[in-house]
């Protein structure tokens, strides 16, 4: 399956935004897009503001998973991720190239921040200097636990830990 692992890591290498789902404390969905950086295969991040509800949801639930609090109907750690290719570029909406991740979360803190920061700097220019200074501003590493790449109709695969590897056809049967 080289050709669709090929195409796979080639769509996933040009998306540089990420459509993320978060639930809140209170079981409410909340769905943004927001840029983001793979860090290496398995793992991205991005930086968000807390003026963002995504963010307070984030916020939330890695200090509920650091408190092992089990209030939170959000108690697994995990987000959704969803990384589309653009209408403008996609002749059939219905078979539009995407990969569906589902994600562990991570708050960065010192040097991991810092890290981001720079590989998001790296990425995104100057307008990081000004972001990084802002106090509401957080940085959250993304670890991929699964997902699907469909890179058509018919063409649906799953997999697991590192979008487009050992990907497995996915059918009706």
């Amino acid at each position: 399956m080289p050709k669709v692992e090929d195409a796979c890591r080639q769509f996933l290498s040009s998306r540089r935004s990420i459509m993320l789902s978060t639930v809140s404390p209170d079981g409410e969905l909340e769905t943004s897009a927001l840029p983001c950086v793979w860090l290496n295969p398995q793992e991205l991040v991005i930086w968000v503001s807390e003026l963002a509800p995504h963010t307070r949801n984030l916020l939330a639930m890695t200090r509920s998973a650091e408190a092992e609090n089990a209030a939170s109907k959000n108690s697994t750690g995990r987000v959704s991720g969803l990384l589309v290719a653009d209408e403008q570029a996609t002749p059939q909406l219905f078979a539009r190239e995407r990969i569906s991740l589902q994600l562990a979360v991570e708050s960065l803190q010192s040097e991991a921040r810092a890290e981001a920061i720079t590989r998001l700097r790296e990425a995104f220019g100057e307008v990081m200097d000004v972001l990084a200074g802002l106090p509401d501003f957080h940085a959250f590493k993304l670890r991929v636990v699964g997902g699907r790449y469909v890179r058509g109709f018919g063409a649906a695969y799953a997999f697991e830990n590192s979008p487009c590897e050992a990907l497995k056809g996915i059918n009706n049967a």
